[in-house]
């Protein structure tokens, strides 16, 4: 399903609107520990985050890789600002990866809730593909499945169908590693319908003690969904090994 041809102004969501949801939310919470947990045996020297926000998921990866030197490219300004207090010895640059791609490779690339707001997401996967490293990899996580019309007001335009990212990062010349397909039923389709019941009403601006308390109760009871069926789809793929440099 696409969504209509609407364009947020990511300045202004970021500026108080997108930074509490992203370290508290469940799901962002979740993210961060599935991308943990398949880049856990990976030993990468350098990381790259595509649309890295406040930083978060960067800062996470960086937990684990703490060798690695790290990188953010981002479309926000007010986010990158962000990034670069969460995370000041990392490498950011403000980049639109649908339009332009960083000349360096990296270890291991991620994308996390990106690639569903872009319209011309398979230039912005090969602009990703080429910016791993061999032998390296890029992790995407994305939505799939029904789009929910709150999705479209948030910068969506479109939810992938299943099998789809797979086929765009493979024809971006990657080989396909692992996927995680997460979320089943609690998260989608429960959660997702209560947020389109409510208008998205409680996911932005500051979190008090209350809502950060209730996405901590979320964030445990979503350990009871699936990981082998839902709409949240990780896809992890390897760049066949060969000549290049990397950060």
């Amino acid at each position: 399903m696409t969504g209509p041809p609407f364009i947020p102004d990511y300045n202004t969501i970021w500026s108080g609107g997108w930074n509490d949801m992203r370290l508290y939310g469940p799901m962002s919470r979740h993210t961060r520990r599935l991308m943990r947990l398949l880049t856990k045996d990976m030993k990468p020297h350098s990381i790259l985050d595509v649309g890295c926000g406040e930083g978060s998921l960067l800062k996470a990866l960086v937990e684990i890789h703490p060798n690695a030197k790290a990188a953010g490219i981002e479309i926000a300004t007010n986010a990158l600002h962000l990034a670069q207090r969460t995370l000041p010895d990392a490498n950011f640059k403000i980049m639109d990866i649908a339009a332009s791609q960083w000349e360096r490779t990296f270890d291991l690339v991620v994308c996390a809730d990106v690639v569903e707001h872009i319209n011309n997401d398979s230039i912005a996967i090969q602009h990703m593909a080429a910016m791993t490293a061999p032998g390296g990899h890029l992790i995407i996580a994305t939505l799939q499945g029904r789009m929910r019309r709150f999705e479209s007001g948030i910068g969506h335009v479109r939810n992938y169908a299943p099998g789809e990212l797979q086929a765009k990062i493979t024809e971006a010349g990657l080989k396909v590693d692992r996927v995680i397909e997460w979320g089943f039923p609690l998260y989608s389709p429960l959660y997702r319908n209560l947020l389109a019941f409510l208008g998205n009403r409680g996911t932005m601006g500051r979190f008090g003690f209350m809502r950060k308390l209730i996405s901590h109760i979320l964030y445990f009871i979503f350990f009871l969904n699936s990981s082998e069926r839902g709409d949240y789809v990780f896809v992890c793929a390897r760049k066949e090994s060969g000549s290049g440099e990397t950060l």
